[in-house]
């Protein structure tokens, strides 16, 4: 499709689009002359009293009054591992040490680390 027809038929329908909802507007109650009687409110209605709010009065901070009912106790002596202390096991050295064999192979030369020279 050509750029000048599709360019047209998308602005017919945005056209169209505009004039319908301009449409359905104008059915609307603001459309209403002002003079329109609205229903008016009924005259005898007695409104009640409310009744008295149950819970703490607004405003007012409340806590509980906190007592104490028997002497503190101290705790028994914690059987374990005084807090805080690590504990690990005691490692000895129970024959010497031998050293590693010879390397037998190839022995490392330097290392040539700047890369590739192509």
């Amino acid at each position: 499709m050509s750029p000048l027809v599709k360019s047209t038929v998308l602005s017919l329908g945005l056209l169209t689009g505009t004039v319908v909802s301009a449409y359905a507007q104008s059915e609307s109650i603001a459309a209403l002359p002002p003079d329109a009687a609205a229903t008016p409110a009924p005259q005898g209605a007695v409104v009640a009293p409310s009744p008295r709010y149950v819970g703490p009065d607004p405003g007012v901070t409340w806590s509980a009054q906190e007592r104490q009912t028997q002497q503190v106790q101290p705790s028994p002596k914690y059987v374990g591992p005084d807090p805080g202390v690590t504990w690990g096991a005691q490692e000895r050295q129970t024959q010497r040490v031998q050293p590693s064999p010879e390397f037998i192979g190839a022995q490392p030369g330097p290392v040539d680390d700047r890369g590739d020279s192509d």
